[in-house]
């Protein structure tokens, strides 16, 4: 049980840091929301939730016991931008932290815009971050497979020379 003490400073928290908080019952019915959370879905408090973050929750077959442990949505897209999902469930709740992702993709962008890199090693950066695979960059940017690897490489490249680690960029993206 959170003290008012405690209570107080997860709620300063959440708010400092521009997290959406919204608790649901083991029915999906909403029982609170966090003012960001309101801004995004509306009001919902009483009313059953299957949109945004409950669409992730039910689509994910991959859990042994849907309504226990934890779960982590990376890069998804709703509400009109992209957001790190994390899901605490228990029979009896579903606790949703939406956190926004368009701050440290920008951060990520100006990281990468004074690298030296070029104009389409940028564009593919770009996609890259947030999240969108290598078939739909080449299908976007209308380059091969070979192309893309060509230009993801560089850009390791380019970076490793810099002496740094290129950290907005999954490791896994080289050579695939």
């Amino acid at each position: 049980m959170l003290t008012t003490s405690m209570s107080a400073i997860l709620e300063s928290s959440l708010d400092a840091s521009n997290i959406a908080v919204c608790v649901k019952d083991g029915n999906k019915c909403v029982l609170s929301q966090n003012d960001y959370c309101r801004e995004l879905c509306g009001e919902r408090v009483g009313e059953l939730c299957e949109t945004g973050c409950m669409e992730l929750y039910a689509s994910d077959n991959n859990q042994q016991w849907k309504d226990w442990g934890s779960r982590v949505y990376k890069n998804s897209y709703m509400h009109g931008g992209f957001f790190d999902v994390t899901l605490l469930c228990s029979a009896e709740s579903l606790i949703t932290f939406l956190q926004p992702l368009e701050d440290r993709y920008e951060m990520a962008m100006a990281y990468y815009r004074d690298k030296g890199l070029t104009k389409r090693e940028v564009e593919v950066v770009s996609l890259t971050i947030k999240g969108i695979s290598n078939p739909e960059i080449c299908k976007e940017l209308s380059i091969s497979k070979a192309t893309l690897r060509t230009h993801l490489n560089n850009v390791y490249h380019k970076i490793r020379d810099l002496g740094e680690v290129p950290e907005f960029m999954p490791a896994n993206r080289v050579l695939r």
